[in-house]
């Protein structure tokens, strides 16, 4: 990163040249990279530890800031404090320096967002995951409250999640205050958010543990109830409400959650501190007894199927294939004989075939995705051939190994406005999808979205003539689900990968090739042959009749492959123009602000 401006909330600015000076100064240890965040004591950039080979956040205090004693001494004192604390949930500080006219301190890099950045971009979490993220902040304050550490700004900015893992880290502790220390000169103004902070912060309170608490019953609250509990409020009012005014009680506003849930919220916001929770561990452990009024839901996928031995054989050799194509082996595998066969002859959850896949290096990912696209109450279709075997039908009938139809594009807009788009604009004529199952994690975190595609009608729009579109060219290469993935590509930016299976189009084909080639050319040999007969002598029109076989043959195998490749060519086009239609609609919402309610063009209960 060595040009451009980056900014902190303050109005100070990292210039350029201050850019370039900074990374002239750790230019030995490291290579800084790009901005990702910006707060009141500095910038936070991303670097490469030239070492350690590594990613790194280094926390930047700004020069004009650095020069002040008092700002600088802050500045170290959060290395320290966050240095003392060394907690799961807690970004752990792995060193602290200066370089030429800059205070800095580096910590790990977390591959993952802020909590706010989260619900902007997908929404409001399930109840079940808002439990699981603020009971990981509770035992995270716990810990450092134990030290004498109170964070005093917990809010959803200072909260981040890890993309892979969902694992919760609160960081920031820039204004943490430390009860066995000696306060730095200022110290004793009102320092915070105003819509997370505790009546004791906005009255100038001496401070403990459930001050943190307070603010993060205000967090809980804001992701149950989608709103703070005084929102509208300008800010000194909003301030007053704090420390004077009772918080709507959260059913009030969510009738929804749980009671218990609500209630350890609603106690978090009590503005006496003696009625809070005493401790963060009381907190979590609250949090842990208000999960038994949820209803258990499957962790893996939207739910969990009871399936009988074929289906099962079906999943796993279907799931090992999924694998395969996704680690470009498919021509080094066979399935058959490769998964363990069903050891009871009664149903089975796919959560436990997910157990014994596990055994046989299958991902549990890969059996959701083939448990998705199996038929609810349907007939099971025919075992699936082997891979290197479907690799060579592959060819046999497009010319080229093709098992799959691939499409991308990369959204220049937040995730969660990108998915809003997509679900009206897919649903909608002319595509009609219907979400089928959204398998493993969001979207985002590595999960995936099925759409079944609707059946092929000659007269879908009403007309009562044959419509050639979308669910045509998906209908007659035997396509029955898209899956949809997303990646995140920087800040406000996703990429959308839409594909299509060709399994069944392979399995289809295999099953027609025989009877249409074989079937086509030996009608024509054999007219040709009587003809024949009729003209030459015997052992000559056996040698033409073959001849003619032979071409007849040959020609219509490359009719095949024509006839493919054109579907194949309109069905990618039609992926494209999914991805297309959404950025169109994307760019039109900005211009004239939301799309209407998606309007389907089939009859309910179709497709």
């Amino acid at each position: 990163m060595s040009s451009g401006t980056a900014s902190t909330s303050n109005g100070a600015r990292l210039d350029g040249g201050e850019l370039a000076e900074l990374a002239t100064a750790l230019g030995r240890d490291y290579a800084v990279e790009r901005e990702l965040g910006r707060g009141g004591m500095g910038v936070v950039l991303l670097a490469r530890d030239l070492r350690l080979e590594r990613p790194v956040a280094i926390k930047v205090q700004l020069r004009e800031r650095a020069a002040d004693a008092t700002h600088r001494q802050r500045f170290l004192r959060e290395a320290r404090t966050a240095a003392r604390l060394s907690h799961p949930n807690i970004v752990p500080i792995l060193h602290a320096d200066e370089a030429g006219a800059f205070a800095y301190f580096t910590m790990p890099y977390v591959d993952g967002e802020t909590l706010a950045e989260r619900v902007h971009s997908r929404g409001r979490p399930p109840v079940r995951e808002v439990v699981r993220l603020l009971r990981e902040v509770a035992w995270a304050l716990a810990y450092a409250h134990a030290r004498g550490v109170v964070h005093r700004d917990v809010k959803p900015e200072n909260i981040l999640v890890e993309r892979t893992t969902g694992r919760v880290l609160v960081s920031d502790f820039g204004i943490a205050y430390e009860a066995n220390t000696s306060r730095l000169t200022g110290d004793d103004h009102m320092v915070g958010t105003a819509m997370f902070m505790s009546p004791e912060q906005i009255l100038g309170r001496e401070l403990d543990g459930r001050s943190d608490l307070y603010s993060l019953g205000v967090v809980g609250y804001w992701l149950l109830a989608g709103q703070h509990p005084f929102e509208g409020a300008a800010t000194p009012a909003m301030l007053v409400k704090h420390a004077t005014e009772p918080a709507p009680p959260l059913r009030t506003l969510a009738p929804e959650v749980p009671a218990g849930l609500a209630a350890a919220i609603d106690r978090c916001l009590a503005k006496e501190q003696d009625l809070r929770w005493p401790t963060g561990e009381a907190l979590a452990e609250a949090l842990g007894a208000a999960l038994g009024e949820l209803a258990d839901v499957p962790a893996q996928t939207g739910g969990d199927r009871l399936l009988d031995e074929r289906e099962v054989s079906a999943v796993l050799q279907r799931a090992a294939q999924l694998q395969a194509d996704a680690a470009r082996r498919v021509e080094e595998r066979s399935l058959t004989g490769s998964v363990p066969a069903p050891t009871t002859a009664s149903l089975l959850r796919v959560s436990e075939v997910q157990a014994a896949a596990a055994e046989a290096g299958i991902g549990p990912e890969f059996v959701a995705l083939a448990a998705a696209e199996l038929p609810v109450g349907g007939a099971l279709a025919s075992p699936a051939v082997s891979a290197g075997a479907e690799g060579r039908w592959a060819v046999r009938l497009f010319g080229a190994d093709v098992r799959q139809l691939v499409a991308s594009r990369v959204f220049r807009a937040p995730a969660k406005a990108v998915l809003d788009t997509l679900s009206q604009v897919w649903q909608a004529s002319p595509f009609s999808l219907r979400l089928l199952d959204a398998v493993g994690p969001h979207p985002l975190d590595g999960g995936a979205l099925i759409f079944r595609v609707p059946k092929f009608s000659y007269d879908s729009d009403g007309s009562g003539r044959v419509v050639v579109g979308f669910p045509y060219y998906m209908g007659i290469l035997s396509i029955g689900q898209l899956r949809l993935t997303m990646r995140p590509r920087g800040r406000d930016a996703i990429e959308c990968t839409v594909t299509a299976e060709l399994h069944a189009t392979i399995a289809s084909g295999r099953r027609m090739y025989y009877p249409w080639v074989g079937g086509m050319a030996a009608v024509t040999g054999a007219a040709v042959g009587a003809a024949m007969f009729m003209v030459l002598l015997p052992i000559f029109a056996a040698l033409a009749t073959l001849g003619v076989f032979a071409t007849a043959y040959g020609g219509l195998h490359k009719l095949n492959h024509v006839a493919f490749a054109y579907y194949r060519r309109q069905a990618q086009e039609h992926l494209e123009t999914l991805l297309a239609d959404v950025d169109a609609s994307l760019r039109a919402q900005a211009v004239f602000g939301s799309l209407p309610a998606p309007r389907s063009a089939l009859p309910p209960g179709d497709g």
